[in-house]
């Protein structure tokens, strides 16, 4: 278990991950950043995994980023909120391959070599829900509300589910619910 992530282990091979920040409806900071991102890495590397679950503590699965951190990050904190330094080129900087930390919190579930699942509930906003694309597959409670949040906050939503999104619906209706 780490500061955000509680691991569960189950005899037959499927590892649980549950975002343990209910209190702020799991929204990412910095330490959630690593704890995803460390979490995807060691699994991706234990051959003793047959699936993984990602799901949410609380009401939500995770309700996006948490916009203190990411107000640290416009005043010019970016190396704490990725796990960079803070001199560094912030979210250009490919710390990951081709992706940076912010787009590794999504990207990393697609070099898990076994079925990822994404259980997901209540609310998937902007990082969460790009989070939850990065998932092999989706399991989504009827009454759970799933939003791009960025474009509201006129930012470019660059968390690699949108790369990864295209694999799962034509580009005009990624565009579309984007945009939307």
């Amino acid at each position: 278990m780490t500061e955000r992530i509680e691991t569960i282990r189950h005899p037959d091979g499927v590892v649980e991950l549950q975002l343990d920040r209910a209190d702020k409806m799991n929204a990412l900071d910095p330490a959630m950043f690593d704890a995803l991102i460390a979490a995807g890495e060691a699994l991706r590397a234990d051959a003793t995994v047959r699936a993984v679950v990602i799901a949410g503590r609380g009401k939500a699965f995770c309700a996006g980023l948490d916009m203190a951190s990411f107000q640290r990050m416009e005043q010019g904190a970016a190396g704490e909120v990725l796990g960079q330094s803070a001199g560094s080129a912030g979210l250009v900087a490919r710390t990951h391959g081709l992706a940076n930390a912010a787009q590794q919190v999504a990207m990393v579930w697609r070099e898990v070599p076994v079925p990822v699942i994404a259980a997901v509930h209540g609310v998937a906003f902007g990082g969460g829900l790009q989070v939850a694309l990065g998932a092999d597959i989706r399991i989504v409670a009827p009454d759970t509300r799933l939003s791009v949040m960025e474009i509201k906050w006129g930012l470019v939503p660059d968390m690699g589910g949108m790369v990864l999104m295209r694999e799962l619906a034509r580009s005009d209706v990624v565009r579309e619910l984007t945009y939307t």
